[in-house]
């Protein structure tokens, strides 16, 4: 004869894992939720950090050749096609970038004029905001244009809005949260 005990198997049966599988996946998708809004946040703030690494470049070129620096978005097709560029009062969905305004008209010429840095629009549908068409420093590192403050808006909402203030002098100051939304 034969034990019984013997043959017993060891492990989980369907409903076992069944419904191990199913708290593993509740318990996944409240890490995922909650890592929306951190990586929306964090998406913010480095784009915010980036732009405020070039307003600090434009502001030193500017200082550094005693010459008017412009840092402006621009339309994307003719920043491809090397053409003239005027500046866009559109700061979501436009390249930026920063130039040297030799002929002071406040926009870019491409036959005298190049362009020193170029910023990628922001991605996805979240949306930027600048009260100016243009951030314009003269000689000094002075804001000669109006100042103001940029407002980054994921898409998730104003939980993860970020803002970067640019000051008279020329400063960028990157303030963080902000309950201020994208206009």
């Amino acid at each position: 004869m034969y034990n019984s005990s013997l043959l017993k198997a060891k492990g989980f049966t369907l409903v076992e894992l069944l419904i191990t599988f199913t708290i593993l996946a509740v318990l996944a998708s409240i890490a995922l939720s909650g890592n929306n809004a951190l990586l929306d946040k964090n998406r913010a703030e480095s784009y915010l950090l980036e732009l405020k690494r070039n307003i600090t470049f434009a502001r030193a070129k500017a200082t550094s050749s005693d010459e008017i620096v412009i840092l402006c978005p621009v339309d994307e097709g003719n920043l491809n096609r090397g053409s003239n560029l005027t500046c866009l009062n559109n700061w979501s969905s436009s390249a930026k970038v920063v130039f040297v305004d030799h002929n002071n008209n406040g926009s870019f010429d491409s036959t005298s004029e190049s362009i020193l840095r170029v910023i990628d629009p922001i991605p996805g549908v979240d949306s930027l905001s600048f009260p100016n068409a243009f951030i314009r420093f003269d000689g000094s590192g002075q804001v000669t244009s109006n100042i103001g403050k940029f407002i980054y808006c994921p898409e998730s909402g104003s939980t993860s809005n970020q803002m970067l203030t640019v000051t008279l002098s020329g400063n960028a100051l990157f303030n963080g949260t902000t309950t201020l939304g994208c206009n």
